[in-house]
């Protein structure tokens, strides 16, 4: 891991295209920002094998035989185990970042990440923070409003929210307590960082803004409208952080997204399944 640190830290070969003083100074680039997306990807992807092999164990222990594709399709406990792998996943990619930013960051990661960007809510910051906050149920709103526009079928996600309770627990606690932690600090916080660093604002913000969506595109697919949406909120919450110099204000609004929709998930399910009347 050091030695990938160390190589990805490399000084970039030519200056920022677009320097911004008001943005907290980087050690790490933007080959440390790529490394960091794919690893991002890869754990999830790593733990969730590791759940499916664990499972697959259990299984063959118990029948003495290997499960069928009807097996593993109709597990919820499968299901459910490879949602809680996420948070291993999570564990592993603020543990990276961590290792980055302290070896590559000599000021620290507070100052790299503009951790200490508001230091009282009674503040204009500290108001831009509420602002955020509130904010938050105007994207959901807006995602109501384009599905009278655009196609929005049933997705990957909601095809596993539908197998019960427990699974909409396990995927509520995911989205509301580490997804939007983990997400800013990779995001909004190295990859920006990193790009910003070699090649200036404008590029970061375009390339993190299309990197957010991208991994969401598969989970979300067929739902146009709810794509569409997300969309916006990357590209909002990647501004915030190019225009305050910290990742604050885009915790605050993921964390405030997220929350929403974890308890709508789990105590207004049934309504959100419910389909429109079509009486006049």
């Amino acid at each position: 891991m050091t030695s990938l640190i160390e190589q990805a830290a490399a000084p970039p070969t030519k200056p920022p295209a677009n320097p911004a003083p008001h943005l907290p100074a980087v050690g790490w680039n933007a080959s440390a920002a790529l490394v960091t997306w794919l690893l991002s990807i890869s754990v999830i992807l790593l733990a969730s094998i590791g759940a499916q092999l664990g499972w697959t164990t259990w299984f063959y222990l118990q029948r003495a035989a290997l499960p069928t594709e009807a097996d593993l399709t109709a597990s919820r406990s499968l299901t459910l185990i490879m949602v809680l792998s996420t948070f291993v996943a999570h564990a592993i990619t603020l543990l990276w970042c961590w290792q980055l930013i302290r070896r590559t960051s000599p000021q620290g990661i507070r100052p790299a990440l503009g951790l200490d960007w508001c230091r009282s809510f009674w503040s204009r910051r500290g108001g831009l923070l509420v602002a955020c906050m509130l904010a938050a149920p105007l994207f959901l709103a807006v995602g109501a409003w384009l599905e009278r526009y655009l196609p929005n079928a049933k997705t990957d996600l909601d095809r596993i929210l539908a197998q019960g309770p427990s699974i909409r627990a396990a995927i509520a606690c995911v989205a509301a307590l580490s997804a939007p932690l983990v997400e800013e600090v990779v995001y909004r916080g190295v990859v920006f960082g990193g790009l910003q660093r070699s090649f200036g604002v404008r590029v970061a913000v375009g390339l993190v803004s299309l990197l957010f969506l991208a991994v969401h595109v598969p989970q979300y697919w067929g739902g146009w409208a709810g794509l569409t949406m997300l969309a916006l909120l990357s590209l909002t919450l990647t501004v915030l952080r190019a225009a305050t110099g910290s990742i604050l204000p885009s915790v605050v609004l993921h964390y405030a997204f997220n929350g929403i929709q974890a308890i709508a998930i789990v105590f207004f399910w049934e309504l959100l399944e419910t389909p429109p009347s079509t009486t006049p």
